[in-house]
């Protein structure tokens, strides 16, 4: 049930930003007696371009965060993997944390 309502309120949430889009995105010519132009609703194009580069930064970033985690991972004079889903050692998982979220920071800003 919860999950039904969680998908439903993602779609309405998907719909209402795409209606936002469009507004943002189409352009008003019809000042002065002018035609309007033939300017797509949606710059296909462009769009693409920047799924595409999108999808190329999350990787190069997911990237970055695996191998930094990896070296902290070879840091430590434990295993993390274990000490985190064996154990249910809650220090090392904090501390797992704080270096995921340090390094997204970094890589955003690396990025951004």
């Amino acid at each position: 049930m919860l999950a039904k309502r969680i998908v439903s309120i993602t779609l309405c949430l998907v719909m209402v930003s795409l209606c936002v889009f469009a507004v943002f995105v189409t352009t008003a010519n019809a000042q002065d007696g002018d035609t309007p132009s033939e300017d797509s609703l949606f710059p296909w194009k462009v769009i693409a371009r920047d799924i595409i580069l999108v999808a190329v930064f999350s990787i190069v970033g997911l990237i970055i965060l695996m191998v930094g985690y990896k070296v902290f991972d070879l840091a430590t004079p434990y295993d993390l993997n274990r000490q985190i889903a064996e154990e249910n050692n809650v220090a090392a998982g904090i501390a797992v944390a704080g270096v995921l979220v340090s390094l997204g920071i970094i890589v955003a800003a690396a990025m951004g």
